[in-house]
């Protein structure tokens, strides 16, 4: 079966699918000792194949033979997941999520050097390999044109169509490729180093331990997308395209600068300064750092516009003029380093905001019954999950129901707790009949410029509440009842005075 994302996969758990309905996803160069969660995704040793489908576990021995470093060097060990499968040819949520999950590897892996600057390992070191199970032509596993094996290897019989059992692949989310087992799959570049203390499990065990902006970074990937989370994922990606084995120092000034760029958010026009002040207020006015960063984006001006940068090097000088001053360090090796510092502050700012609930205050209860609405309303949604996406909608009106605004409108609070009502009868069968009875005479209560029918059928259900008549309570009948209760808290001082209205 084919989850999406908004059911999550879950860390350490291996369903059982058949053919076609599961992936695998591979570190072929990052070796670990022991299972490590990673978001929601759980990576384990190729040779561990324990409590697996008898399928994925062949499919698993199948893949890891597939390995090679180079020539006949076959990796011993590299790290896997077993997921849901996953459309290799589409930009799917599940995609950009293993995207995200190598991101955020490749960025840890980087660290650069408290001193020198370099990195621990460049970004091909986290090559990740995607491979779904199926039929593939033996024209792709096995072209004959212009080629000359050097080893016997056993037939394959394609059927009919031309196809053999085999695995579509895609090879860091750009090169597909097709293989079938015997296949081999090598790295990204002719001579790819292994590193031997390697250990992603202890490896990331020690970045969550030492520093609170990568355990920050790993908990970003079990989150829900935010503007923010966007943000910090496109510019980590940018990072690590600026430490490729492959670039020169010339292109990896210039990814790096898209870095800083995607992740300040700077304008198009006076980049120099407003990195400058947004560096500045990240990290502090710390002598030097704007003479660093204007050297720096004149070093990617330079290359962008004339090709090369001849003055790669920071230049230690408390002046603004490059020739009053010593050849230092490179500006790639800062660049990394403030980088993450940058990230880090990002990170850690936006998760004391979080846990301050700074959004949710900044948002009116009138808002949150319009998206209650909106959510229980919309017809594409099966009406129990309709409710539970209204959850933490109804959390939030109950902590602030005291606070005073001045449009909250009496329409859409009865809107919110007739569409609940509604969603309610049309998911729970186990319903008793009073209950029913009830939200279905709120559901079809005379609807009027003054609401009373609507008010009034809120009361009963409230009466019944406090009776505590309804049945054994499931998810759905307390997030709706939580619905009522809530309306019926801001509404009933209008319906008392309505009815006394009435009656004189």
């Amino acid at each position: 079966m084919s989850l999406s994302f908004n059911v999550r996969w879950t860390t350490g758990k291996y369903r059982q699918m058949s053919d076609g309905t599961y992936s695998i996803a591979v570190f072929p160069f990052l070796k670990t000792r022991d299972a490590v969660a990673i978001g929601e995704l759980n990576f384990r040793p190729t040779a561990d194949t324990s409590g697996l489908p008898p399928e994925q576990a062949k499919s698993v021995a199948e893949i890891a033979s597939m390995l090679f470093l180079k020539d006949d060097l076959r990796i011993r060990s590299a790290s896997y997941a077993v997921v849901p499968f996953v459309n290799l040819n589409s930009s799917s949520p599940e995609v950009t999520y293993l995207l995200n999950i190598q991101a955020v590897v490749a960025y840890l892996y980087a660290s650069p050097h408290k001193i020198f600057g370099n990195l621990f390992l460049s970004s091909e070191h986290a090559s990740m390999a995607l491979f779904s199970p199926g039929r593939v032509s033996i024209h792709l596993v096995r072209p004959d044109f212009n080629v000359n094996p050097t080893q016997d290897r056993s037939d394959l019989s394609p059927d009919k169509a031309g196809n053999v059992p085999g695995y579509a692949g895609l090879y860091n989310f750009r090169h597909h490729f097709w293989v079938a087992p015997e296949s081999r799959l090598y790295g990204p570049e002719p001579h790819l180093t292994l590193n031997h203390a390697q250990n992603l499990s202890s490896d990331l065990m020690l970045a969550v331990d030492q520093r609170h902006d990568y355990r920050a970074l790993l908990q970003l990937l079990r989150k829900p997308e935010t503007a923010m989370s966007l943000r910090i994922f496109t510019a980590i990606r940018w990072f690590n395209t600026a430490n490729r084995e492959a670039n020169d120092d010339a292109a990896a000034i210039v990814n790096l600068a898209i870095a800083f760029e995607s992740l300040l958010g700077l304008p198009r026009t006076e980049k120099t300064d407003r990195l400058i002040d947004a560096i500045a207020l990240l990290l502090g006015r710390i002598p030097r750092l704007d003479v660093w960063a204007r050297q720096f984006y004149d070093a990617r001006s330079r290359v962008v516009h004339e090709g090369y940068a001849q003055q790669m090097h920071f230049i230690a000088t408390d002046s603004h003029k490059d020739t009053e001053g010593q050849t230092y360090q490179p500006l790639l090796s800062y660049g990394r380093q403030i980088f993450q510092l940058c990230v880090g502050t990002l990170l850690v700012g936006s998760e004391l905001a979080e846990e301050a609930g700074l959004e949710e205050k900044l948002v009116t209860n009138q808002e949150r019954f319009e998206k209650i609405c909106k959510t229980l309303a919309d017809e594409k949604i099966q009406p129990c999950d309709r409710l539970v996406h209204i959850d933490s909608l109804v959390d939030a009106v109950e902590r602030y129901r005291f606070i005073y605004e001045s449009s909250l409108k009496l329409e859409s609070m009865i809107s919110a707790g007739c569409l609940a009502a509604k969603a309610l009868v049309a998911c729970d069968v186990s319903l008793t009949h009073e209950v029913r009875q009830r939200l279905e005479a709120l559901v079809t209560a005379k609807r009027s410029n003054d609401h009373f029918d609507e008010l009034k059928a809120l009361e009963a259900l409230d009466q019944m509440f406090r009776d505590d008549a309804t049945p054994t309570e499931t998810q759905y009948r307390i997030i709706t009842r939580r619905v009522l209760q809530v309306v019926w808290g801001y509404v009933f001082p209008h319906y008392f005075w309505l009815k006394r209205s009435r009656s004189t």
